[in-house]
């Protein structure tokens, strides 16, 4: 017996069924937006800074405000006037430990730095929070070369890319509403 090939309905009904089926509840997380929808413009103010790393705290604004513009829609701007959220926070501590010695100097050859921070969204007009973290941990390692001058420069690589971590974690988080 020969087989008849499927009619106009049931062709239908696939359509449909997968249509249905397409809405399943995944979505790409640079498209979720969990701030209210009258959010527009969001500032992002100066971070405090509680360590004694000067540039900390102007390193850390300029990544949260980077990674913004980077992953949203919303206009960002230095100033409170005009915007509808605020991003503030504080360095709360800069650490570093020693992570290895050099086993022919005994000097250390690779340090951990850990930052914490506190982070908060703050509604403009109620000075309700949309977001707060009281204690963000960041952790890196850099190598200390042998040349004192290129301490620094490793050190500042190293924070750089902390902050830049941060702003990635934060942003991600304000976005996806955890």
């Amino acid at each position: 017996m020969r087989r008849r090939p499927p009619g106009p309905l049931a062709w239908w009904l696939a359509l449909l069924a997968a249509l249905l089926t397409a809405g399943c509840g995944y979505h790409l997380s640079n498209h979720v937006h969990a701030l209210p929808p009258d959010v527009k413009v969001i500032a992002v103010s100066g971070f405090r800074n509680q360590t004694l790393s000067p540039r900390l705290s102007q390193m850390m604004t300029a990544a949260m405000a980077r990674e913004l513009i980077q992953r949203t829609h919303y206009r960002i701007q230095p100033q409170r006037a005009g915007s509808d959220a605020v991003l503030e926070g504080t360095v709360l501590s800069l650490a570093t430990t020693p992570v290895t010695f050099d086993p022919n100097t005994g000097r250390v050859s690779t340090v951990e730095v850990r930052l914490r921070l506190r982070v908060r969204l703050l509604d403009e007009t109620t000075g309700q929070p949309l977001y707060q973290a009281g204690n963000l941990v960041f952790r890196d390692q850099y190598q200390i070369s042998a040349s004192e001058p290129s301490l620094f420069e490793e050190d500042t690589v190293a924070l750089r890319r902390m902050c830049r971590d941060a702003a990635r974690t934060v942003v991600g988080d304000i976005l996806e509403n955890f």
